[in-house]
């Protein structure tokens, strides 16, 4: 995804309002070190800033971030009262000296060669006979060094100084991990392929660290809140766009099936929005809330149900999700809503060899017998006009048998669905002709109520990023839908 993409979506999620009380002030430093914290564009950006500046978006305090060098940085943290340091890597050595919040992620520490260096370093013996080693001043992977004894240490202020001095030849390795390396070679304008990973050392956890003198009850405000971006997927989501999976710390012991939060998601049976394909639920919908569900590291439980049963579940169960469904006013206070996931146009539809017509929607209030999909949309629409000819059916595809056989007049369907139902009845889509269009909705994910508002704002901006991205109109172009 372009940057530029990122950006403007982060704007728009981090900007969102918030109803938490505002917190002691506070000073947040961070340093330059792409990819988790960087200046690009004259904007700070980066996997933990992302994270940061949505912890203060949700605690309602300013999250004027300085960049400092790391040194002077981890200073303040440790003699001033109210500093928030980021990225901090949580050591035995530091445990005592600050407040932790986290943990953020993980990497795995080691010393780094040109390509073209053909010494074995595959021990530290080895790696203490060379003539230097660049390192980051105070940074942890120096005092990895410096505690194993270590006395060949080049250290200077910038890691974009140590990767140039490396491929330049004037120090033999560099100490650095596998998050960022690569990230510091490209903005050093260095091809990352010119280095190589020789030697790992540790695997280290990274944190939020706080000054000690903080208030605790300021720490836990913080840990509280980035739990909750862990459990309704936003903590995934920013960072996956930095990082690679295994580096995303969702919890202390990270396992491949952490997932502390999960909805519970119902469809239907409507193509080519959702439906069953050799065991598999497929569709339009269902691929884009799929991709969503990817996008912030949450497990697929779809299932497909009648829809007078989602539609109950959807009311009556906190952390759930109906898809789709037709947002219109009757329906707007019952639920959070999440789209469009597309558009359609609803109508009256006769067998072709049936002879009625119908002029306007009075007209149709006249009709003897019009099929439904028992308590969909069009149904709930119709009702509230005052149509009490309808005949409603659990199955919306039984109604394509009913109008072939003569036992409904009219059936409820729209030019989104008709074709794809038409197939599936096996009748072609031209046996059917358009009586009378109605309306134009839109069709969204309908959340339950309780489901938590941070949700609701997560789902909206990964389904724009997707808008943004392209993937969305890919899958729509797989389903024969143009969107608008």
């Amino acid at each position: 995804m372009k940057r530029t993409t990122a950006i403007l979506l982060l704007l728009f999620f981090f900007h969102l309002p918030v109803n938490h009380p505002a917190a002691a002030e506070l000073t947040i430093i961070t340093e330059e070190f792409p990819p988790l914290n960087y200046t690009e564009n004259g904007k700070l950006t980066g996997a933990m800033t992302d994270v940061v500046q949505e912890i203060t978006r949700r605690l309602g305090i300013a999250n004027d971030i300085q960049v400092l060098p790391w040194a002077r940085g981890y200073k303040r943290l440790l003699t001033e009262p109210n500093i928030v340091l980021f990225t901090t890597a949580r050591t035995e050595a530091r445990e005592s000296l600050f407040h932790w919040v986290g943990p953020l992620h993980s990497a795995r520490i080691g010393l780094y060669a040109r390509k073209s260096d053909q010494r074995q370093i595959d021990s530290i013996e080895a790696a203490m006979q060379v003539d230097a080693i660049a390192t980051y001043k105070d940074d942890v992977r120096e005092q990895i060094l410096e505690s194993l004894g270590f006395t060949n240490i080049d250290s200077s202020n910038s890691p974009l100084s140590n990767i140039r001095k490396l491929v330049s030849g004037r120090v033999d390795l560099w100490i650095f991990d596998n998050v960022g390396a690569q990230q510091v070679a490209r903005e050093a304008g260095i091809d990352p392929q010119e280095i190589k990973a020789v030697l790992t050392l540790q695997q280290r956890v990274s944190y939020i660290a706080i000054s000690k003198p903080t208030s605790p009850a300021i720490v836990q405000q913080w840990q509280a809140t980035l739990d909750e971006m862990k459990a309704d997927g936003t903590f995934w989501w920013l960072t996956r766009k930095w990082l690679p999976p295994d580096a995303i710390r969702v919890s202390e012991r990270q396992t491949d099936t952490d997932a502390p939060f999960f909805l519970k998601l119902y469809t239907e049976d409507s193509p080519p929005s959702s439906y069953e394909d050799n065991g598999r639920i497929k569709g339009l919908s269902v691929d884009i809330v799929q991709e969503i569900l990817r996008r912030i590291g949450q497990p697929d439980t779809i299932a497909l149900v009648p829809w007078a049963r989602g539609y109950q579940l959807a009311q009556s169960e906190a952390d759930t999700a109906l898809f789709s469904t037709t947002r219109f006013p009757q329906r707007e206070a019952i639920f959070s809503w999440v789209g469009p996931l597309y558009r359609q146009r609803w109508g009256f539809y006769r067998w072709h060899a049936n002879p009625i017509r119908i002029a306007d929607i009075e007209a149709a209030k006249q009709v003897k017998r019009i099929g439904t999909y028992r308590q969909d949309a069009k149904m709930q629409y119709l009702q509230a006009l005052g149509f009490e000819n309808l005949i409603p059916t659990n199955k919306n595809i039984t109604n394509l048998t009913h109008l072939r056989r003569g036992d409904i007049d009219l059936w409820v369907s729209s030019d989104f669905n008709m074709p794809h139902l038409a197939k599936q009845a096996g009748a072609s889509p031209d046996q059917l002709e358009l009586a009378y269009a109605f309306h134009t909705v839109g069709n969204y994910i309908a959340f339950s109520k309780g489901t938590s508002p941070h949700v609701i704002r997560l789902w909206q901006a990964v389904l724009d990023e997707m808008k943004l991205d392209g993937s969305y109109q890919r899958i729509c172009h797989k389903y024969d839908y143009v969107p608008e």
